[in-house]
């Protein structure tokens, strides 16, 4: 990528990371202009197909596209292990041309069902490798988290233009948005480098001082004598060296292993069950007649989610992981269970009709920006930061594969579940809750403060010790060569 010859490392990553960003946006996108299309496709007089689909037809596009991000999270954290991240991020912006193409062309359900899982592979792979190549292109670990937390920024407005797109503007106009977005992605990436890890796996030197050198906005043939570009410099090839002399590391505990996994798939999993994807995809279900027209009650809710994902990027970085973390997932539970509470007794109140009408979309948006604030950005942070980054491409490819998995369950059990209105939506929002006060709950007590703290501090109070009391390795963590004691 052509950057002028004066720019700081950080600015090198955070464009790199912006470039990146426009994958999830463009989840966001085909996610929020699912529900407006899928009124689309049952009409007999507007719709875009040669034939309208019954809703059990259209009912399946959340489904296919949840159920295809289980392949893409499954398969990409190996992937990007292989053949490197910007690799496998090459790919997903393909699929998501694929799947646009699909819409733009297709006249019937069953090429809408093949854009979903073309955009879900994408997405499924996205999600997984985007903070992967965050970390292993980031300076520190304090940086990796502040680029993190605009995952969700951007997902979240992609989600917002995909609404206003969806129920607005005409049909062919938002796919010729979509293929753009897409085009914009699969053109600038390419000349972003890859990461200098992915070089240090594959032992080539060379590359990997270059694309240090293009992280660290090292220009001049001068700026390669700055201090801490050597002191980085040599701690990639001590590893290096390491990896050729088959130094192993100091073998883990099976207790420290299995409260890692534990730890990841705990965020991970409850991340995705705090119900966000479901309630933005029914929102119509959770809402009824309350609040404002369907059309504006979706936008009020994308723009809480924007709203708490924005202060995230702005807060979330300088506040400690697990204060965050528990404050967060117990107010968005504490907003669930008053809705679930006023659904079921809400007519007993006489709160008046004014409250009766605008308490829910309240609560219901209140939910979604704390989870947008904490939960849902904080379970790829901690679990980037509390792992060996090995073990944590693995894990969170998996635990990621499981959440979406879960999350398609529960898209494609909605309509059998809630057999009558009010028993079925109480039901999902009580395990939205119990899902965020058992992150809320234990996150105190089990995970470790991990920001401005040192990976040997973290692993010391995760119980991994050798017999010198501290894990003493040869290897990078999470992106960032660990500090040896």
């Amino acid at each position: 990528m052509c950057l002028p010859k004066r720019v700081s490392g950080l600015a090198i990553q955070s464009v790199a990371t912006a470039v990146g960003d426009i994958l999830c946006f463009n989840f966001g996108l085909m996610f929020g202009i699912t529900p407006a299309h899928m009124t689309l496709y049952e009409s007999e007089t507007r719709t875009p197909l040669n034939q309208a689909t019954d809703p059990a037809g259209t009912a399946w596009l959340t489904g296919y596209l949840f159920l295809s991000a289980v392949l893409g999270a499954l398969c990409s954290g190996a992937l990007a292990l292989r053949i490197g991240p910007k690799s496998v991020l090459l790919c997903a912006g393909l699929l998501q041309i694929s799947g646009w193409f699909c819409i733009h062309f297709g006249y019937d359900i069953v090429h809408i069902y093949a854009s979903r899982m073309f955009a879900g592979v994408a997405a499924g792979a996205a999600f997984v490798v985007l903070p992967i190549f965050i970390n292993e292109i980031a300076e520190s670990r304090e940086k990796a988290a502040r680029l993190t937390f605009t995952i969700e920024l951007w997902r979240t407005l992609g989600i917002l233009a995909g609404f206003v797109l969806g129920f607005y503007v005409h049909y062919d106009l938002v796919n010729i948005v979509g293929c753009a977005v897409s085009f914009v992605f699969s053109m600038s990436f390419p000349f972003v480098q890859e990461s200098p890890h992915y070089y240090l796996r594959k032992k080539n030197v060379p590359c990997l001082e270059k694309s240090l050198r293009w992280y660290r906005g090292i220009r001049d043939i001068d700026d390669r004598e700055k201090p801490e570009y050597l002191r980085e410099l040599a701690e990639f090839k001590a590893e290096l060296q390491c990896q050729e002399k088959n130094v192993g590391s100091t073998p883990m505990s099976h207790g420290y292993i299995i409260r890692l996994t534990f730890v990841s798939f705990l965020l991970t999993v409850c991340a995705k069950l705090s119900g966000v994807f479901v309630e933005l995809n029914y929102a119509a279900d959770f809402l009824g007649r309350t609040g404002y027209s369907t059309e504006v009650n979706y936008v009020v809710l994308a723009i809480a989610q924007c709203a708490g994902a924005l202060l995230a990027r702005l807060a979330g970085p300088h506040l400690p992981r697990k204060l965050l973390l528990c404050v967060s997932s117990l107010c968005s539970a504490a907003a669930v269970i008053a809705l679930a509470f006023f659904k079921v007794y809400g007519q007993h109140w006489m709160l008046g009709s004014w409250v009766d009408r605008y308490l829910p979309i309240f609560l219901l948006a209140c939910q979604l920006a704390f989870v947008s604030f904490g939960l849902y950005p904080l379970a790829a942070v901690v679990s980037s930061e509390v792992l060996p980054t090995k073990l944590h491409d693995l894990l969170y490819s998996l635990a990621s594969a499981f959440s979406w998995l879960l999350l398609f369950g529960m898209i494609e059990a909605f309509n059998a579940v809630k057999a009558t209105i009010a028993p079925g939506l109480v039901l999902y929002l009580w395990v939205f809750a119990g899902a965020s006060i058992f992150v809320g709950l234990i996150s105190l007590p089990l995970l470790p403060e991990t920001r401005n703290r040192r990976p040997s501090a973290v692993q010391r109070e995760l119980g991994y010790v050798d017999d010198g009391g501290v894990a003493k390795r040869c290897e990078v963590t999470n992106g960032h060569i660990a500090t040896h004691i």
